[in-house]
């Protein structure tokens, strides 16, 4: 990663976490396991980014599978769970199989971009996260076993964070007690990812 991509990687989430910092919402047991949930992604996307400033490459992609994992969570419990589910998931319950398919039934989600980036992905970031062989084969070079990421590799594991770093986000400002749609946020994104 070059220090231009890293310096705006880092301006991205602390912008990212300065519109999102300090939501005031309804305080019910839902809002706060999903914001918890939106935050702790934007926590991943963070640590990812730092990773990467730090050259722990390998650490940044095992990320990648629990910051999808967190921000999943959040859509469902902010869009799907019944009140029942949500305090079954504070006393350590799972969320159900079908958690995606839920999600992409309500209107919001109901492209099915979740599910498509689910299937063509899981597999890699769990072997990722799991050290399965496609990471040790990144850690083999012609005369030594080192990391050897490509910079596209690392470009796509940045952006995949940033982007779902700031939907979270977008998520998080939306619990906001004044009604905020998030449009600031938006904004960033726009700015991040123009036309």
């Amino acid at each position: 990663m070059t220090p231009a991509r890293i310096e705006a990687a880092e301006k991205f989430c602390a912008d990212l976490h300065g519109l999102t910092n300090d939501v005031e919402m309804w305080q019910t047991e839902k809002n706060r396991a999903a914001a918890a949930s939106f935050g702790i992604t934007q926590d991943h996307h963070a640590a990812i980014v730092f990773l990467m400033k730090n050259t722990f490459y390998s650490s940044s992609f095992a990320l990648l599978r629990i910051l999808f994992e967190a921000y999943l969570r959040g859509l469902w419990l902010k869009h799907c769970a019944t009140d029942l589910q949500v305090s079954g998931l504070f006393r350590g319950d799972e969320p159900p199989k079908t958690m995606v398919e839920e999600i992409e039934s309500t209107e919001a989600f109901d492209s099915g971009v979740l599910s498509r980036f689910k299937k063509n992905s899981w597999s890699a970031m769990c072997d990722f996260t799991h050290t399965g062989g496609s990471h040790l084969q990144r850690w083999q070079s012609q005369d030594a076993v080192e990391p050897t990421f490509a910079p596209e590799e690392l470009e796509e594991c940045l952006n995949c964070a940033e982007l779902f770093g700031a939907m979270a986000g977008l998520e998080l400002v939306q619990l906001s007690k004044s009604g905020a749609d998030g449009a600031d946020v938006l904004q960033l994104i726009k700015k991040r990812w123009p036309g």
